[in-house]
């Protein structure tokens, strides 16, 4: 990563930085020099057959009691879309090792890079909304309470594995990406008003997905339930950019100043060899 790129101020608002490029896109969503390849690549490999698996799991387990109505709740949509992302992260880290070892990549680089990307930043952010409110909002009023390994994989696990993400690669996170997020959020609430204009209900044949956007008895508090969502994700975006920024300052700076020095060394054995 440039240190352009890390110096972006966060209300930078040009053209190019609401856009998934860089001059470094190549690099974007690598690892930190000092973790093993081989350890990432199976890092990888673990989550993404773990969290594609547990789908099938819930899918299949929860089926006589949700049906296809699984697919209504943005909770489901936001860990499918976790799993997207992981899965993604691991067919990057095969094809990086395809480069590496047989000199042959798959598929284009760019293109698949800046598709994670896009992906952890929808993930992250979203994901960490539906943990914190689930978490502090709905679980501790919830009469009959999901098992605790259901509970933590679809409620807790995706936050934590895109926070760790963005400290263990060297993604970039800008503030004005929060764009991605608003859209993905705008595509579930239009399609929970269409769910409800057509008469959609929960698994339990209440007129409404969650309680907090009955549109029909309670418009109000729907209403404001958008605007707090709204607000939510531009907050949660801001940590996510202040983790990145923490993530640059100790971190980033710790792998740059390790691989100056082991530079610097060789270029010192190549003078004392070349003088002797």
């Amino acid at each position: 990563m440039n240190e352009e790129e890390a110096s972006r101020k966060w209300y930078s608002v040009r053209k190019d930085d609401f856009k998934l490029t860089c001059d470094c896109i190549d690099e974007v969503l690598k690892q930190h020099g000092r973790i093993p390849f081989i350890i990432y690549a199976i890092y990888r490999l673990v989550l993404a057959l773990y969290f594609f698996t547990f789908l099938i799991f819930f899918g299949v387990s929860s089926a006589e009691f949700l049906g296809v109505k699984f697919l209504i709740y943005l909770t489901d949509w936001t860990y499918i879309l976790a799993t997207l992302y992981l899965i993604v992260a691991c067919f990057n880290a095969i094809a990086t090792t395809s480069c590496y070892c047989i000199g042959r990549c798959i598929g284009k680089g760019v293109a698949r890079n800046q598709f994670q990307w896009l992906l952890l930043n929808i993930s992250a952010t979203v994901s960490l909304i539906v943990t914190v409110v689930y978490w502090t909002a709905l679980r501790p009023f919830m009469n009959e309470k999901l098992p605790i390994y259901l509970d933590i994989t679809i409620h807790l696990l995706p936050a934590i594995i895109c926070l760790v993400d963005i400290l263990l690669t060297t993604v970039i996170v800008r503030f004005v990406h929060v764009v991605y997020p608003f859209v993905y959020l705008f595509i579930y609430l239009l399609f929970a008003v269409i769910y409800w204009a057509a008469g959609g209900t929960d698994p339990a044949g209440n007129p409404f997905i969650y309680p907090i956007i009955d549109f029909g008895n309670y418009p109000g508090i729907a209403v404001a339930s958008v605007f707090g969502v709204c607000l939510a994700t531009l907050l949660a975006q801001a940590a996510l950019k202040g983790l990145y920024a923490l993530r640059h300052r100790y971190i980033d700076k710790l792998r740059l100043t390790g691989t100056i020095s082991h530079n610097s060394h060789e270029v010192l054995e190549v003078q004392l060899e070349d003088q002797s």
